[in-house]
């Protein structure tokens, strides 16, 4: 019996691992983030002034449909826990030509196209960490991520380390009471991370 010879083949390649970074280099925090409750999940993160300020406070969001966009920055293993992700948000940008509702926010190929020449013209070395949208909330209830938000996340941010920022906006006091949240992937669940805000 002859066996034919495999004439290509195609193997992936290994991405590197984020480097090992000790969180002391990160500098100065001003604070933990509002409201925020020590998480222990898998990933930490740290947001720039600029960031928390655009998401917590000064960005104008809409009062009657969901909006979003992506999160910039860089991503390390935590030097003294390697299992650990290290995250710090340097920069955010609202989604274009997304499919925005009162209730849902669909990003589209051409949310994705532009989100892509952002990162090709800055060339900034910035990794995309994930995404962000807004839900409208009027009270303390439904503060958390929604079924459709979890099913987006996995099925388009799928390295451990991303994640997906959500800000919780009270359409009758915004930007009053407006509230922001982390969260990322472990195992099969997003489980809200640590966050903190740098000096």
């Amino acid at each position: 019996m002859i066996r034919a010879k495999k004439a290509f083949g195609v193997s992936p390649i290994e991405e590197p691992p984020p480097p090992l970074l000790e969180k002391s280099a990160l500098g100065p925090r001003a604070r933990a983030w509002p409201g925020e409750a020590r998480a222990e999940g898998p990933v930490d993160v740290f947001v720039r002034k600029n960031v928390r300020e655009a998401l917590g406070v000064s960005w104008a969001f809409s009062r009657e449909v969901e909006e979003g966009g992506f999160l910039f920055g860089q991503v390390h293993r935590d030097a003294d826990q390697p299992s650990r992700w290290l995250v710090v948000v340097t920069e955010v940008i609202r989604a274009e030509h997304a499919e925005e509702a009162p209730d849902a926010l669909v990003f589209s190929p051409e949310s994705f196209a532009s989100m892509r020449r952002h990162v090709e013209a800055t060339r900034d070395g910035a990794s995309i960490l994930g995404w962000f949208h807004t839900h409208l909330v009027a009270g303390p209830e439904d503060r958390g991520l929604s079924v459709v938000d979890r099913d987006l996340h996995f099925s388009t941010f799928r390295r451990p380390w991303q994640v997906a920022a959500l800000v919780c906006v009270d359409p009758a006091r915004d930007p009053e009471g407006r509230e922001v949240s982390f969260f990322a992937r472990q195992g099969d669940v997003l489980v809200p991370c640590a966050v903190e805000v740098l000096a």
